[in-house]
């Protein structure tokens, strides 16, 4: 049986990585192994950093390109992977051209709450997380849940079920908040500017309330820590790869079949 330490709290990253990766879960949420950055997270990270300061009312709308310039060297420093070529040049571009864009979310919403943490206790777990945007709709007084993401549209294809149900422990935290659900939920993917809304929708909801306690009843009972990721996660994403006991597998399987 897994060891899950007593009084555990959970949160969608948590469990995501568990189906991810069952060995990554173990690593980086028992095993605590130092981990490594890569180009994806620092992007993200500052992106996000961007934009909270800028809905805290740090940075105006106008300036954020330049200080997108002015700090990107010092903030994304860890490398992208080597393929596809022009990669890093792509991400940066992308980036510049939405905050050079970015004039808001509208005059119509007032902004409530920005990368706000909360708990929330679900079936007897304590469930955590960091609540990107909420905002108010100035007309209908409805809520509107919007989670930055630097993800592509086309990459989240496979993944995107498991994704809105981030979005709605993010409404499972406004319910708490606010005693109400919000009226839309929304993906902000910046580098493609554009996009994903839904309408709020309690199916959703609830099969979301239902996946976190199936998911956190499976960590409980596991007995093996199954590595079920690709090689290019493996090897370009995953933070705790260097604890990883598959890696030479992974780094010298791969130059063998390079080299046949």
């Amino acid at each position: 049986m897994c060891r899950i330490p007593d009084g555990m709290k959970w949160s969608f990253s948590k469990l995501e990585a568990f189906h991810h990766c069952g060995m990554m879960f173990k690593l980086v949420y028992l095993d605590h192994a130092e981990k490594e950055g890569n180009g994806f997270s620092d992007y993200g990270t500052f992106c996000h950093k961007l934009l909270e300061e800028w809905a805290k009312g740090q940075i105006p709308d106008f300036a954020l390109a330049e200080e997108y310039q002015e700090r990107y060297d010092n903030e994304v420093v860890n490398a992208f992977p080597p393929f596809p070529r022009g990669m890093p040049q792509k991400y940066y571009d992308q980036g510049l051209q939405y905050f050079e864009n970015f004039d808001g979310f509208g005059d119509d919403y007032e902004i409530l709450t920005v990368e706000e943490k909360f708990e929330i206790e679900i079936d007897g777990y304590i469930l955590v997380g960091i609540a990107d945007l909420t905002l108010r709709n100035k007309k209908t007084g409805g809520i509107v849940v919007i989670d930055h993401k630097s993800k592509s549209k086309n990459s989240m294809k496979k993944e995107y079920e498991t994704f809105r149900m981030q979005l709605y422990t993010y409404a499972m935290f406004v319910k708490q908040k606010y005693g109400v659900y919000p009226e839309k939920l929304i993906f902000n993917m910046f580098r493609e500017q554009n996009f994903i809304s839904e309408d709020f929708d309690m199916d959703m909801y609830n099969k979301t309330r239902q996946w976190i306690v199936d998911t956190i009843h499976e960590i409980e009972a596991c007995r093996d820590w199954i590595i079920s990721s690709s090689s290019f996660f493996c090897r370009y994403v995953c933070s705790v790869f260097d604890s990883c006991p598959a890696r030479d597998a992974v780094l010298f399987g791969n130059k063998k079949n390079e080299e046949e």
